[in-house]
């Protein structure tokens, strides 16, 4: 048995003790209101009230309904380009209509759904909560157990219940929504010509690149060329998208992958049932790269908006970044033993190629399964598969595949910190 499997048992057991303990110390603690505690509360609901967006906007391009020059085919489902042909789009809205309705975009828009549903719900717990701690309005039993739950750093059930899957504490789970909210802006500008957003992060970017060209590590003509934050060749269908995706971002990260499917179909006129994703590993980012990383942090720049000059943007398929595994690492071929007192490691972007042909993998490839959280489980979807689950990655290995499963190797999209 590997030495990290004692001091994961033992995190467990003391994150459930420490949960046990915090319960019973809680319950005479919340039952009558404190001062203290009411200053907490409402410090925890004016920081969200900062720092939260209440909703995400789309474009009008996004939203934009399509213009028939026949009424019975209104609500008829038809690709746009079969639309505009037949006569029944008119000319000046074909572009936007295809922008609305590429897979991608499809995608977009329904996170946004789902990120607004929530963010809508957190504004509204953070108002009548404020008013009832001033005493404006009466405190009921779903604002007793938030009250609660905000005290003991945990996310309110009736947050959770419209939440993307998260193992995290309250504080923590807030900290990664607002990353999220980062990444989804950032998605949201793409589609936009002219956006404040997308000039602020450019001239970020430019004040960076000056920075790297005076540390001469690196060649400022090769960050240009390689390393470009908003790059013009991801640009494809009318559409302008990330340079990788952090597909934990995401409420349902199965379509992103099924839009990424769905492009490459429609661009080579393959039917998509005869599609198939192959996976690379990126290569491991060099001492010089580690310092752009943090350079670009510093700047406000997440991954998805900063290029690694090892890392060209693929003309086909996608990359995907934010994934770690779990009881091993990747050490720039292979999948090996993890090192002592770390048992999560991250891995680098991965390149999901959309191919017809069936790639042919070796005895000691693993089929690694991709969570999206360290719990591993959830319940069962309308086609019978867990929640929690996204999809399996080939990860090539010295290993038999035997020796991973007793080790229990898993991808996580997201970690519990």
């Amino acid at each position: 048995m590997h030495q990290n499997a004692d001091r994961t048992f033992h995190e467990h057991t003391g994150r459930q003790l420490i949960n046990y303990l915090s319960s019973l110390s809680s319950t005479s603690k919340t039952e009558s209101h404190d001062v203290n505690n009411d200053t907490i509360v409402l410090k925890f609901l004016i920081h969200i009230h900062t720092n939260v967006p209440e909703k995400l906007a789309l474009p009008s391009s996004m939203e934009s309904t399509t213009e028939f020059h026949n009424e019975p085919l209104k609500d008829a489902d038809r690709p746009p380009s079969v639309l505009y042909e037949k006569g029944y789009v008119l000319v000046n809205s074909t572009e936007n209509i295809m922008r609305s309705r590429s897979p991608m975009q499809n995608v977009i828009r329904q996170e946004v759904k789902y990120f607004n549903q929530l963010l809508s719900t957190i504004h509204k717990t953070v108002m009548v909560l404020g008013y009832c701690l001033q005493g404006v309005e009466t405190m009921t039993n779903t604002l007793q157990t938030t009250y609660k739950a905000i005290l003991e750093n945990k996310l309110p059930k009736h947050w959770k219940k419209l939440s993307y899957q998260s193992g995290k504490s309250l504080s923590h789970w807030l900290e990664d929504l607002t990353r999220r909210i980062v990444f989804m802006k950032y998605w949201i500008d793409l589609s936009v010509e002219v956006s404040p957003v997308y000039s602020t992060f450019r001239l970020q970017y430019s004040d960076l690149l000056a920075e790297r060209r005076d540390l001469n590590t690196i060649p400022y003509e090769e960050i240009l060329n390689n390393g470009a934050a908003f790059q013009p060749s991801v640009s494809r269908h009318l559409e302008r998208l990330p340079r990788s995706f952090w597909i934990g971002a995401l409420f349902y990260p199965q379509g992103l992958l099924t839009a990424a499917l769905q492009s490459h179909a429609r661009k080579y006129s393959i039917p998509i049932d005869n599609l198939a994703f192959v996976h690379y590993v990126c290569p491991l980012t060099t001492g010089a790269e580690e310092v752009d990383k943090t350079s670009a942090k510093k700047a406000g720049l997440t991954r998805a908006m900063w290029g690694y000059p090892a890392i060209d943007v693929p003309e086909d398929g996608i990359l995907i970044h934010g994934l770690y595994l779990d009881g091993g690492r990747w050490d720039g071929k292979n999948i090996v033993e993890s090192l002592p007192g770390k048992q999560i490691t991250p891995l680098p972007e991965i390149h999901f190629m959309p191919s017809q042909v069936k790639p042919v993998h070796k005895d000691t490839d693993f089929e690694c399964p991709v969570y999206r959280t360290k719990l591993r489980c959830g319940r069962l979807d309308k086609i019978t598969s867990s929640q929690n689950y996204i999809t399996s990655l080939h990860l090539p290995s010295e290993q038999l595949p035997n020796h991973w499963v007793t080790r229990g190797l898993a991808i996580l999209a997201q970690t519990d910190d």
